[in-house]
């Protein structure tokens, strides 16, 4: 096919096709292949025999659900000149140290949006020239082991959009080890961990301790209300610090002292109120060439004269990139609401002294009338106070001595499928394929259970690993005696955790002959669903994708 492209040094495209399997060897007359995209396709199988020049290998948003083997012998590479590596957007479980062994000369490794579960210790410590890592969109992602990052010589790591849960409960429950995760990065300069869950105060000023060299560190929409002191005193070197879209307010004024290489600093789209004097250094200030502070909650009074003064005395607004004046509006007072700062002009005589005194005196008043209110509704409220006290109490014994099954992150699986081997197709084709598009884990026996353990004892281990039991009825089901069995383990379950744990799905009206009792008495307690192609079909996986991520109406269980 390419036999008359032997002399020529190309980029090869063959994005937006409907090829399932990638055999790279009729690219082999074509000598100095240097990039490859395959793009956009339904690759499942990949093999890179022919690729002995490709320097960019592009196979991302495919169907690949395993990692490409790229040795040719233990020691020699089918790449070995192989520097940019994108598998993102397939359907990639699982990864190991092994995985990606003969890419010597990788520099740059893309993995976004694929079905990590967990990542081992020292996975990527074999690509010994790795600069770029990108595992982010990975929001199965629920383990991240202490030295999973293991790397001398990579320099970008990208995690963003993981939706992972960087706080104390996780940490005791060992799914990260925040005083390790970046330890063994000793080259680090770029981390972007935008998209998760950074509440901790503790937990964030311990997970950046160790990032001495970051010079550009993204945060975006990560629910951080407060920024630890510490964390910058960690960067001396930080060039840019994005904090865009978050829940900060306030901070200490001696945060951005000593960043002398700090340009760029994005605070919009937070709750912060006002910016005076003590807000940011003078120093900073100068040596900053963006300062996004929009779509901010501003109050428009006195407290913002500085801000506005400075930025129309100074170059200010010049570092406010193209969003100064349109984003930047008072929130309050409500008067003022929507008015853009650049139209607010407070006066020397709204803000003179005597105002200020008036402030004092109002709130004085207020509070006391505040505490007689108090004083009074201590007295007529007397047994409420006691009921709260007692819920407070109560509480306390229960975080002591009991424990809820909170979601579907304790289990391995989101759902386990009980079903007929003579409906395999429909199971695999659409039930499958539906589920996993919406990023669940589904645990089928044909491909999940573990070789040489028994029938019996993979059911009741895989069972026991999953959230939801999904079963799927049909003449089939209920004429299989290995079925009726089935149903007997799914009750069982039924009756420790309630209804809700089961999903029915009525794949073929059951015949009145094939009805056994155990089935009867299933469809007659719990509701099901009932799958019929065409028309409705998209409100029926509405509704079982909604069932799968349902909470389980489970009652406190002691743990002594």
């Amino acid at each position: 096919m390419f036999k008359y492209l032997s002399g020529a040094n190309l980029t090869v495209s063959l994005r937006y096709n409907l090829f399932n399997t990638l055999n790279s060897s009729v690219f082999s007359p074509i000598c100095n292949l240097k990039k490859l995209q395959v793009t956009y396709n339904e690759i499942v199988n990949v093999d890179v025999i022919g690729l002995r020049t490709t320097e960019y290998l592009d196979l991302s948003n495919n169907n690949i659900y395993a990692i490409p083997n790229f040795c040719k012998t233990s020691d020699e590479s089918f790449v070995p000149h192989l520097k940019y590596l994108s598998l993102a957007y397939n359907a990639i479980r699982t990864i190991n140290k092994e995985s990606f062994k003969c890419l010597n000369s990788l520099k740059d490794l893309i993995m976004d949006g694929n079905r990590f579960r967990r990542l081992d210790n020292n996975i990527f410590a074999l690509l010994h020239n790795l600069r770029k890592l990108a595992m982010g969109v990975n929001q199965q992602l629920k383990q991240i082991a202490p030295f999973a990052f293991n790397s001398s010589s990579l320099q970008v790591l990208h995690l963003y959009s993981n939706h992972f849960q960087y706080s104390e409960s996780k940490f005791k429950k060992k799914r990260f080890n925040p005083r390790t995760i970046f330890q063994t990065i000793p080259n680090l300069t770029e981390l972007d961990l935008s998209q998760n869950y950074m509440n901790d105060y503790d937990i964030v000023q311990e997970l950046f301790s160790s990032t001495r060299n970051i010079q550009k560190l993204t945060l975006i929409s990560s629910f951080i209300s407060a920024i630890p002191e510490e964390i910058l005193r960690s960067m001396p070197n930080i060039k840019s610090l994005n904090l865009q879209g978050n829940e900060i307010e306030l901070w200490d004024k001696s945060l951005f002292e000593n960043l002398p290489s700090m340009r760029e600093l994005y605070l919009g789209g937070n709750n912060i109120h006002v910016i005076n004097e003590t807000s940011f250094p003078a120093s900073l200030l100068k040596s900053l060439e963006v300062l996004e502070l929009s779509g901010n909650q501003y109050r428009c009074t006195c407290e913002i004269k500085w801000f506005l003064d400075t930025i129309r005395m100074t170059n200010l607004s010049t570092k406010m990139q193209k969003k100064w004046p349109s984003r930047y509006t008072c929130y309050y007072p409500e008067h003022l609401r929507f008015t853009r700062l650049a139209d607010y002009f407070p006066t020397i005589a709204e803000c003179n002294s005597l105002n200020i005194v008036y402030l004092i005196i109002i709130t004085g008043c207020s509070s006391v009338l505040i505490l007689l209110f108090c004083v009074i509704m201590t007295f007529k409220c007397q047994i409420n106070f006691k009921n709260a006290l007692y819920l407070f109490r109560l509480k306390q014994r229960i975080k002591h001595g009991y424990y809820r099954l909170e979601s579907s992150d304790d289990f391995e699986y989101d759902a386990f499928v009980v079903y007929c081997d003579a409906d395999r197709l429909w199971v695999h084709g659409v039930l499958l394929k539906q589920l996993e598009h919406c990023n669940l884990n589904i645990c089928v026996h044909l491909r999940d259970f573990d070789a040489g353990d028994t029938i019996i004892n993979n059911i009741g281990n895989y069972m026991a690993k999953s959230w939801k039991i999904i079963v799927v009825l049909s003449n089939n089901f209920a004429k299989s005696e290995w079925c009726q069995w089935e149903i007997d383990l799914v009750q069982e379950r039924r009756r420790r955790q309630g209804k809700e744990v089961l999903i029915l799905i009525m794949y073929q009206q059951i015949d009145s002959k094939h009805m056994i009792t155990p089935l009867k008495t299933l469809l007659d307690t719990t509701p099901y669903l009932s799958y019929k192609e065409g028309f409705g079909e998209y409100l029926f996986w509405n509704a079982v994708i909604k069932d799968i991520n349902k909470p389980l109406n489970i009652p406190p269980t002691s743990i002594f």
